[in-house]
């Protein structure tokens, strides 16, 4: 009798256990997508639970805009996305004011800083906070630390899971009738990014098609050496292979370049692809500038006169490349010639691309293809239990907001139809 009432009590034990790891809805990833696509599939009376490898919900997400978190985008283009019209089929002009009213209503109201778009606490943490909130009140359970080692659909199509704790804990596993991929890229390693060879573990398991991770919007290191310019900032018209143009600011680094314009068109950037900054780009011609020039106190230096609009090292770099010694000299000693060689060299300052430093970028190309999701719902075609959401998906847009508003729009769209 006592050894029948131990099977018996071994077995309720085992019955509870089953019941506790069996989910409705399973989120591998609490970034914004992810946490996105919880949300709404709890609110839909569906027990949820989110899967995170971290110790806390996005961590990534707390970096964005440099910590500002730039949000979404007033304005909406058919260039938005990178070859891509599959998310314009996603980030609709319906969908963008539905992903405003819900971070509005979830606590987080928007403020406008030309097009781009921040929460008004100018502050990445109020976003996550927020997110992580309004899953949690929802009722979405989180395990964090765990990471995910296999999946494989059992007889039933139910995706099952097993999970391994990265802080010791003992592996355990759990069952759920839906699946949520919103892993994130590879990029960011030093903000908890999932490794390559892991994604492609998971990508496997999961028999989806992906294209190679390669880095994006990410500063670009440069054959020439650029160190003495480490720390400038300046207005430009970069152009990258003769055809691709972006205007804004750049940045100089000790390697290269970097800033907004570097970052978008890194993008479609490779090793040796020519780059030229015109770092003059509100001047209409060269002649306007050598006029500029003639007209002013010609007891100036010549590089008096340029810093009067470019940064010191700008100006000094750029004299010592076309008319070594001669800066300090006054302007009634240079020809015109002289003049107007530096002016060309200003707008058209030639660089080479040497690579990318995608470690220290914002997104990466890759992911499983977008020809396998419906737009609509962002579900796996043919497979109505399977969703992908956010940068795990072949997606990449501009700066100014178009990512992290394709992850949350993504997310709840998964969220809603899964």
């Amino acid at each position: 009798m006592n050894q029948m009432n131990q099977m018996n009590r071994t077995s309720s034990k085992r019955d509870s256990h089953d019941k506790e790891s069996c989910y409705d809805a399973c989120v591998i990833g609490a970034g914004a997508s992810g946490l996105a696509a919880a949300s709404a599939l709890a609110m839909r009376g569906y027990r949820t639970v989110i899967v995170e490898q971290n110790k806390k919900s996005g961590r990534k997400l707390y970096a964005t805009g440099n910590g500002r978190c730039n949000l979404a985008n007033a304005v909406l283009s058919d260039s938005a996305y990178y070859d891509n019209s599959f998310a314009n089929s996603v980030v609709t002009e319906d969908a963008r004011k539905d992903l405003i009213l819900w971070l509005r209503k979830i606590g987080i109201p928007l403020i406008s800083r030309g097009d781009y778009l921040y929460p008004k606490s100018m502050q990445a943490s109020s976003v996550v906070w927020a997110l992580t909130d309004a899953a949690r009140f929802a009722g979405v359970e989180f395990l964090y630390e765990s990471k995910v080692i296999s999946i494989h659909e059992t007889e039933e199509s139910d995706p099952r899971l097993w999970m391994i704790s990265i802080s010791g804990k003992a592996e355990q596993s759990l069952t759920a009738k839906r699946l949520v991929l919103a892993t994130g890229s590879p990029a960011a390693q030093t903000l908890g990014a999932a490794k390559d060879n892991e994604l492609s573990r998971l990508f496997n398991d999961l028999k989806l098609p992906v294209s190679p991770w390669h880095p994006a919007l990410c500063p670009l290191e440069t054959k020439e050496d650029m160190s003495f310019l480490a720390g400038v900032r300046s207005g430009c018209r970069m152009t990258l292979k003769e055809t691709c143009v972006e205007e804004g600011e750049i940045q100089f680094t000790d390697y290269g370049i970097s800033g907004i314009v570097t970052f978008n068109l890194a993008t479609i950037a490779e090793p040796g692809d020519p780059v030229s900054l015109n770092l003059l780009p509100e001047w209409q011609d060269e002649k306007e500038v050598l006029r500029f020039l003639r007209e002013i106190s010609l007891a100036r230096s010549a590089f008096g006169a340029l810093n009067g609009f470019l940064h010191e090292k700008i100006c000094s770099h750029a004299i010592e490349q076309i008319c070594p010694g001669k800066g300090k000299r006054s302007l009634s000693e240079w020809k015109d010639e002289e003049l107007l060689a530096v002016i060309r060299y200003l707008m058209a300052m030639p660089l080479t691309v040497k690579s990318k430093r995608g470690d220290q970028g914002q997104a990466y190309r890759g992911g499983i293809l977008t020809e396998v999701l419906d737009p609509g719902t962002m579900q796996v075609k043919d497979r109505p239990n399977l969703a992908v959401t956010g940068e795990v998906s072949d997606v990449v847009g501009r700066c100014g907001g178009y990512n992290l508003m394709y992850a949350l729009i993504s997310g709840r769209l998964a969220g809603r139809y899964l």
